[in-house]
């Protein structure tokens, strides 16, 4: 099961979003980056969670999602009178595009990721 198809990617962004040669790839793409982010695949698949994954659909084909890592900014000055700019990031930072932005927003409208953690105990 997935949470997106070609088949559902035509029918919202329309038959030709891609060349028929990149479909495929871009499904699988989009399917991995939601299984990533949502932990599961649920059964039924709500319409927002494939609004979703063409948002990333979107984003890949815009080239900012999957391209690579960016930092977080943790400090930044600027000096004026050279136009110099100095920043330090946060190790292991990642820029999030507006894609995704809106794909999690998507995704945590249904409140499919537990608040907290448990686990289950059993005696014996």
């Amino acid at each position: 099961m997935s949470f997106i198809t070609v088949e559902e990617a035509e029918s919202i962004l329309g038959a030709d979003f891609a060349d028929d040669s990149d479909k495929a790839r871009l499904i699988k793409l989009a399917n991995t980056w939601m299984k990533n982010e949502v932990g599961f695949v649920p059964d039924p698949i709500d319409p927002l969670l494939r609004d979703a994954a063409c948002e990333i659909i979107k984003g890949i084909q815009a080239g900012v999602i999957y391209s690579g890592i960016a930092r977080q900014t943790t400090s930044e000055s600027v000096k004026a009178d050279t136009v110099q700019v100095t920043e330090s990031f946060a190790e292991g930072s990642v820029e999030i595009s507006e894609f995704e932005q809106i794909a999690l927003a998507f995704i945590d409208s249904l409140n499919l990721k537990p608040k907290g953690f448990g686990f289950e105990v059993f005696r014996a």
